[in-house]
Parts: C-alpha cells; sequence; structure tokens
C-alpha cells in the first residue's frame, strides 16, 4: 500500500472496554485484575502461563454458573490502581506481575500486568495496562 497523502480515521477509541466470557464457578469484582484460563476470564492470581485480561469493569458473578454462562467487561488500557508491598521511586518503570487479583509483585513468572507509572503511596502504585484491543 502506498503511503497516505492526507489526513484518515483510523478508528481509534479513548481506552478499550471489551466483553468475555467468564469460567464457571467465578465471580468478577470490579476494579481487580483478570486473566483467561482455559479461554474463559478468570480472577488474576500468582498462576503463570494465564494471559492477563484487563481490569475488571463491572462485578460479574457466575459463582454458580458454568463457563460462559456470564459475560463480564474489562479495560484493557489505562492506568489502574494496585496495591504492592513496598512501593519505592525506583520502581517506576517497572513490569509487574499479578500476585492476586488486587496486588502487584515484580516477582517474574507470575501474570504479566504492566509497568509501574506512578507511585501512589509506600503500598499503591500506578499500573499502566497495555491489553490487545
Amino acid at each position: 500500500m502506498a503511503d497516505a497523502t492526507s489526513a484518515r480515521e483510523t478508528g481509534s477509541k479513548e481506552g478499550c472496554v471489551l466483553a468475555y466470557d467468564v469460567k464457571g464457578s467465578t465471580s468478577i469484582y470490579k476494579g481487580t485484575l483478570t486473566s483467561f484460563s482455559s479461554g474463559y476470564l478468570t480472577s488474576s492470581s500468582d498462576t503463570s502461563g494465564e494471559p492477563f485480561a484487563g481490569v475488571a469493569y463491572e462485578t460479574v458473578d457466575n459463582s454458580s454458573g458454568a463457563n460462559g454462562d456470564e459475560t463480564s467487561r474489562v479495560s484493557k488500557t489505562g492506568v489502574h490502581a494496585f496495591a504492592k508491598g513496598s512501593a519505592a521511586v525506583a520502581d517506576l518503570g517497572v513490569e509487574v506481575y499479578a500476585s492476586d487479583n488486587q496486588t502487584v509483585t515484580t516477582v517474574a513468572g507470575n501474570v504479566k500486568v504492566g509497568r509501574i507509572v506512578e507511585i501512589r503511596s509506600s503500598s499503591s502504585v500506578g499500573v499502566k495496562i497495555d491489553g490487545y484491543c
């Protein structure tokens, strides 16, 4: 394809929120980290091999349902606040991983979430997530 010679629309949006089928026997809570387990949305944990999905946009209770009985929307982009055991200026720019569905750690091998872009307190950080939309 040739170079563009005028302005063009790309269809981009501010932020990105997508919906996914929720894993059976699972509850997703607004503002928590989510991952994919066998293709279904679940709460993030320190389980390696589960791709990061995003930050839950809403609470969905599928605790008594089967795989895919409920769907939940997740935010795929942006900066979100999460707990971190000990946060310091030296953490800026460092990649973080899910320790549980509301806590990040710098220990590699867990579900990769994003990078620390701000220190909010000695135990809270702003994490820039860059999910795929």
